[in-house]
């Protein structure tokens, strides 16, 4: 492999390590599972008083970063399966969006911290957790068809291939079954077995010795023109 395809694979490890690495350092050891309005309010005090966790937020979007180029490293090497890849590309992309997208309520919550009441620091809490919910959707298919995809041009094995088609499936469900039902503690424990799939395909694919190749679809012979 070169450099450039090692750098491609090992973003999706960037990602997980930086985003695992931001909820470290941010994280508020006083804020509970599901905090009040205060209790929210109260948190925005103290991330106001620690650089620590706001330097969390920063490392948070440069996990966003590395999350661009891996999709976009798994959706290129993927590309010979047509549709299937372009299908993942389009869930990496919203799944992006809706990232970012929950990264704007705590960003203006911490900036007019000192001009909310406790109801509106209540609602851009369960904002940010609905945007959590909403994010498996994407999440899930995005496994599952980077999944179909390495599976039907032999970039993986049937063992990793087909645990990422029954994650992804499995976050899809869990998506549809909460609906509007969000649990209190805003966290869906099927979404760690996707980084978990991503972590094991960005180490699989980043220490490998031979350089990728993109390998066509195998379908059935033809009969008729074989």
């Amino acid at each position: 492999m070169t450099a450039m395809d090692r750098i491609g694979a090992f973003s999706g490890a960037a990602y997980f390590v930086l985003g695992n690495a931001a909820i470290a350092i941010g994280a508020d050891r006083q804020l509970p599972d599901a905090p009040t309005g205060q209790e929210s309010l109260d948190a925005l005090g103290r991330m106001a008083a620690n650089p620590a966790a706001q330097a969390a937020i920063s490392i948070e979007l440069l996990s966003f970063v590395a999350w661009m180029t891996f999709v976009g490293y798994v959706c290129w090497r993927l590309r010979a399966a047509g549709w299937l890849a372009a299908v993942a590309l389009v869930a990496g992309i919203v799944e992006l969006a809706v990232k970012l997208g929950s990264a704007g309520p705590l960003i203006a919550g911490y900036s007019l911290r000192d001009h909310m009441s406790p109801e509106q620091a209540a609602i851009l809490t369960e904002i940010n957790k609905a945007d959590f919910f909403v994010g498996l959707l994407p999440a899930g298919l995005f496994v599952l068809f980077a999944a179909f995809a390495a599976l039907k041009t032999q970039q993986l094995g049937r063992v990793l291939a087909w645990s990422g088609i029954a994650i992804g499936a499995a976050n899809i469900i869990t998506a549809a079954v909460i609906g509007v039902n969000i649990p209190e503690s805003g966290f869906a424990p099927s979404f760690l077995l996707v980084l978990l799939w991503e972590l094991v395909l960005s180490l699989r694919w980043g220490f490998a010795h031979t350089h990728p190749q993109v390998r066509a679809a195998i379908n059935p012979a033809n009969p008729v023109t074989s």
